[in-house]
């Protein structure tokens, strides 16, 4: 099988990198891999004009930078480039707020090699990987669990705007908008795009639309 992805793995243990080095082999042999021990070198491959990432795997405890801090930065400069998660961390609040930032997956570093590859294929894709752990723990949304630019998408789904239309108002990449409209969906419980309004209606996460006045209508007022 060949392949001609181009992978970004970033984690400060050596021997990490190289085992998902090896389990990654089995994606294709024309893979192409890079990788970083640091998030200064992470931001300095991702910011070369040069190369082309088709997937970052992310370790979050990395020095440079704090893990909230790193998430932002990278969305930022690299918002085309799926994200996964690969953590020791599998607390359900913690991988939810990740992937609630933006990221296209999560996988703990406890998984077999077979359900992080089979992760990544789904997020290469188009899709997002959430480990059952989360699944399993997850909690209506509220306001509070909404994060400001998922607050601003779900007001902007229910104004009935298309994916295009939210990208080009937040100022976001097509593809960061389709991970945040995921995330919203899958905060309120909802399968489609009505639904999750309609959730959030009930929920009074957004406001009713105005009805249209007519013309007669201010001419009756």
């Amino acid at each position: 099988m060949t392949s001609q992805y181009s992978f970004l793995i970033a984690d400060d243990h050596w021997l990490v990198r190289q085992g998902l080095r090896q389990t990654l082999a089995v994606l294709g042999d024309g893979l192409n891999i890079h990788d970083a021990g640091t998030y200064d070198e992470v931001f300095s491959l991702l910011a070369d004009d040069q190369k082309h990432f088709d997937l970052l795997l992310l370790d979050l405890s990395m020095p440079g930078a704090t893990p909230e801090e790193a998430l932002v930065r990278i969305r930022h400069e690299a918002p085309a480039v799926p994200l996964v998660v690969v953590s020791a961390n599998e607390d359900p609040a913690i991988i939810r707020r990740i992937i609630d930032s933006g990221a296209a997956g999560f996988v703990p570093k406890s998984s077999p090699p077979s359900i992080l590859v089979s992760a990544l294929q789904l997020v290469l894709a188009g899709g997002i990987y959430v480990p059952p752990v989360a699944l399993e723990a997850n909690t209506p949304a509220t306001a509070a669990t909404l994060t400001d630019r998922q607050s601003q998408v779900l007001d902007l789904l229910a104004e009935g705007a298309p994916n295009k239309i939210i990208a080009a108002r937040l100022g976001l990449a097509l593809p960061t908008v389709k991970i945040h409209v995921a995330a919203v969906l899958r905060r309120l419980s909802a399968r489609n795009r009505t639904e999750a309004v309609q959730e959030a209606l009930r929920l009074g996460l957004v406001q009713p639309p105005r009805p249209i006045t007519t013309s007669t209508d201010a001419d009756q007022s």
